[in-house]
């Protein structure tokens, strides 16, 4: 229900369009959709919503892949609430990979930023460019 999740929806949806889809989102933000003729909790099979800190690993009985988008990714809240943050980015993400394989998950996604990598510089960045995250977020 963020940023990047609808869209990652529309596209399975559009090239796989028999997969079931199964959302898990805290709706901090469902108060500030862009178009609210369309909820972004309409485009999945079953949506639940929770603490992802919380998260109950039933969910994932007889799920075949996990794309993890929650983040915190704001810098200016990731700087006010870096405990928060971290709990939410990095740990949760750690248990629900764990739940995951622990429940046969075939594949899990982690979707991360680019904010990893510091200023940009010259060249483009890849996975072997050194790290140099500079906020909460980005770490």
């Amino acid at each position: 229900m963020g940023y990047i999740g609808p869209i990652v929806v529309r596209h399975f949806r559009k090239n796989y369009p028999n997969i079931k889809i199964i959302g898990f989102d805290s709706a901090f933000f469902a108060g500030c959709l862009i178009n609210p003729n369309i909820f972004p909790e309409s485009m999945v099979d079953i949506q639940h919503f929770g603490d992802i800190r919380l998260f109950p690993s039933n969910i994932l009985e007889n799920v075949d892949a996990v794309i993890q988008l929650a983040a915190i990714s704001n810098d200016p809240m990731g700087k006010s609430f870096e405990i928060p943050t971290k709990e939410i980015n990095n740990e949760s993400a750690v248990e629900i990979a764990k739940f995951s394989k622990k429940m046969g998950v075939k594949n899990f996604v982690f979707a991360s930023s680019c904010s990893v990598y510091g200023a940009a510089g010259k060249e483009a960045k890849h996975e072997n460019s050194n790290l140099n995250p500079q906020t909460a977020y980005a770490k």
